[in-house]
């Protein structure tokens, strides 16, 4: 555009690169798209009929829909290069280390800090075996439907945090209180869309309010730490570097839980 031309300069999807920008473009779009799915089969009452099964499937079906469908969509804009080069696969890539970390690991924080409960009807599980004190176990299908869930939320996280570190000119105090505040907003959402009546057969907190008001900064362990980390992932990254950002990032979040349990302890 000319500099005399008086027309205001297109705005660009929110500062960043193309080939990210159509990522981000088309995870917010599906993201969508996997809400209304759980959301009708809550309303139909079809996820109270599964078995194992159903529940893998469907959750796989959720989990692996944010790979296969970029790589096979005709007008990604990266669709030359290698994919692993591709930062869709990327940060698919960086999210599972921690949704791998967070359901086998994590899950018994919530189990015994949190009052979190599952009821599930399945019988394929995979948890830790050292890990917490209860008996409580985590369903195989939660891991591939935690991985769709977790995209969502960095995404959109990460397409927030810049927007207003750009438009607001946040300093390193503004960063990190915007952080702060979108990590406890995506806790704090989550626990009040799915701790609801409609699934309270299968899935509860104990004391939903305290969880709500005081377990969502524990929750929020993860986007504290992950959100800050996974916003700096560009297409230059090797494939190794993210994973291991990816692991750091799950030893962070780690020590954050051991001091939420030695300082809060049990709500």
């Amino acid at each position: 555009m000319s500099p005399l031309d008086p027309r205001p300069e297109p705005k660009r999807w929110p500062y960043s690169e193309p080939e990210q920008a159509w990522a981000e473009r088309w995870f917010i779009g599906y993201s969508v798209a996997w809400m209304l799915a759980v959301a009708l089969v809550v309303a139909t009452g079809w996820i109270f009929r599964w078995g194992d099964l159903g529940y893998l499937l469907f959750s796989c079906a959720l989990g692996l829909a944010p790979v296969i469908g970029p790589w096979l969509w005709p007008g990604r804009p990266d669709r030359g290069r290698p994919v692993w080069h591709c930062w869709w696969l990327k940060i698919n890539a960086w999210v599972l280390v921690l949704v791998a970390f967070g359901t086998y690991f994590g899950t018994h924080y919530f189990f015994d800090l949190m009052g979190m409960r599952y009821a599930f009807p399945v019988s394929w599980t995979f948890e830790a075996e050292v890990v917490g004190h209860s008996t409580q176990t985590v369903p195989v299908f939660m891991y591939p439907l935690t991985q769709a869930y977790f995209l969502t939320y960095f995404v959109v996280a990460t397409v927030l945090l810049r927007t207003l570190e750009r438009r607001l000119g946040l300093g390193v105090v503004g960063r990190a209180v915007a952080v702060l505040a979108i990590a406890y907003g995506i806790a704090w959402m989550e626990t009040f869309a799915m701790a609801t009546d409609a699934l309270s057969a299968y899935f509860e907190y104990a004391e939903r309010d305290r969880m709500l008001r005081f377990g969502s900064l524990g929750y929020a362990s993860y986007f504290v730490v992950g959100l800050p980390l996974v916003r700096r992932i560009d297409a230059r990254w090797s494939m190794g570097q993210v994973l291991m950002q990816a692991l750091a990032a799950c030893m962070l979040i780690l020590c954050l839980l051991e001091a939420w349990a030695k300082l809060v302890g049990p709500l």
